[in-house]
């Protein structure tokens, strides 16, 4: 097998993929919150999956895929168990990365943030297992986040918010 060879072989990107939408939300959550609608209406599998990217006690970057499972008007919640590897590089550094990547799509979702025990989770309990189970929830704010788009015509479009003060900034790259 000439791994190099299949891998230039492989297809990729290769549609249909929806229309881009040139809408610019105020809060990118919003456009989050439509574009994670439009992929479970439309087959992509387990859309509530994201890559975590957290940093060690050595400052080396480690990541794993987690669930997605609530967000708020300022962040995404996901959970894990208080004795995981994630629970203690989460309080040596709280900087963290998620990615979505929804292939059926061409979309993916890049936010970077800080992460948070997230201690008043009543508006969201329901979503999470930490209101029942012995597991921690944390709370993902976000500095900034990136929406790219493949388009059927080829190429892509990417649109990029970061928070400066409080407020979305927004800008097509």
């Amino acid at each position: 097998m000439e791994i190099n060879k299949i891998l230039k072989d492989t297809a990729i990107m290769t549609g249909p993929f929806p229309e881009l939408d040139k809408t610019l939300h105020e809060n990118p959550l919003d456009r989050f919150a439509a574009w994670y609608v439009h992929a479970l209406e439309n087959g992509t599998a387990e859309p509530s999956s994201m890559v975590l990217g957290t940093v060690d006690e050595d400052n080396n970057p480690d990541s794993r895929v987690v669930l997605l499972k609530a967000m708020d008007n300022n962040g995404f919640y996901f959970e894990t168990g208080k004795a995981r590897e994630k629970v203690k590089q989460l309080a040596h550094h709280s900087s963290v990365s998620l990615n979505f990547y929804w292939k059926e799509a061409g979309r993916q979702i890049r936010i970077k943030g800080a992460a948070e025990a997230a201690e008043d989770i009543s508006h969201v309990a329901d979503n999470l297992d930490a209101a029942v189970r012995d597991l921690n929830a944390y709370k993902i704010v976000p500095s900034e986040i990136e929406f790219y788009q493949a388009l059927n015509e080829g190429g892509y479009a990417r649109l990029f918010y970061k928070s400066i003060n409080g407020t979305w900034k927004c800008d097509w790259l």
